[in-house]
């Protein structure tokens, strides 16, 4: 049933090439083509991406774990996809601006989507994590961990700030006394580790603390993976339809 969908959608595109040749001309025929290409590219892309997803075969852990080569990896993801959704923004342009497009825009839009999406797949397998995994640890950091924190009045990172603050004014004062006083109140800042919020495991809680300032540095607000994933019972294939 799938390859005759596949062929009845083949067979739809072909006359829709072939009614666009006769009434437009060719030059509409390599516009039409021009934007097939990049939709059969990411076609492709996601096909591929998808049977890589299976491959990896990553379930939720009973309970929350984490390395800091998992963290840093999420971290720099996240990061990067923030990135692209700012590149799909500038790209769309400010709606003031914004006209409806012409055929002959088709190419040049349908090769910025296709960029877009090509990018966004790569960086999750560059930074091998699958999308159901970003998902579980933005939840965990951006939506668990660093809310709770901020609602106790906790920052770890402005703690942070804080102790090198009073170290640099340690490091300019001229009263040995009050130099000593300063160090002691910013190495008492440093070790003031508040509790783990409820369902974070310690050494998972230990792990964030050391990347507080990188994960505050970042937008709070949710940043989506923005990729199809797989479907449940899907049988993997890489070959076209």
């Amino acid at each position: 049933m799938r390859a005759r969908g596949c062929l009845v959608a083949v067979a739809v595109v072909l006359a829709l090439v072939g009614v666009v040749a006769a009434v437009f001309g060719p030059g509409a025929l390599r516009r039409a083509r021009q934007v097939y290409a990049p939709i059969s590219r990411m076609k492709d892309e996601q096909r591929d991406f998808e049977a890589w997803v299976r491959q990896q075969n990553w379930h939720a852990p009973a309970t929350p774990a984490l390395s800091a080569e998992k963290l840093d990896a999420f971290l720099a993801l996240r990061r990067e996809l923030r990135g692209l959704d700012q590149r799909a923004e500038s790209f769309r342009g400010p709606a003031s601006e914004r006209r409806r497009a012409r055929f002959e825009d088709m190419p040049a839009i349908m090769e910025g989507v296709g960029g877009l999406v090509s990018d966004r797949l790569q960086a999750f397998r560059r930074h091998n994590m699958v999308p159901a995994e970003y998902d579980s640890l933005d939840r965990l950091v951006y939506e668990k961990w660093l809310p709770t924190l901020l609602a106790s009045r906790a920052d770890p990172a402005a703690r942070d700030r804080a102790a090198v603050e009073i170290e640099k004014a340690a490091g300019s004062e001229t009263s040995p006394a009050v130099r000593a006083r300063l160090r002691q109140v910013a190495a008492s800042l440093r070790q003031s580790v508040p509790p783990p919020p409820e369902g974070i495991p310690p050494e998972v809680h230990q792990l964030l603390l050391t990347r507080a300032g990188e994960i505050e540095s970042q937008p709070t607000g949710r940043i989506a993976a923005r990729v199809a994933r797989p479907r449940e019972g899907r049988p993997e294939s890489t070959a076209s339809p």
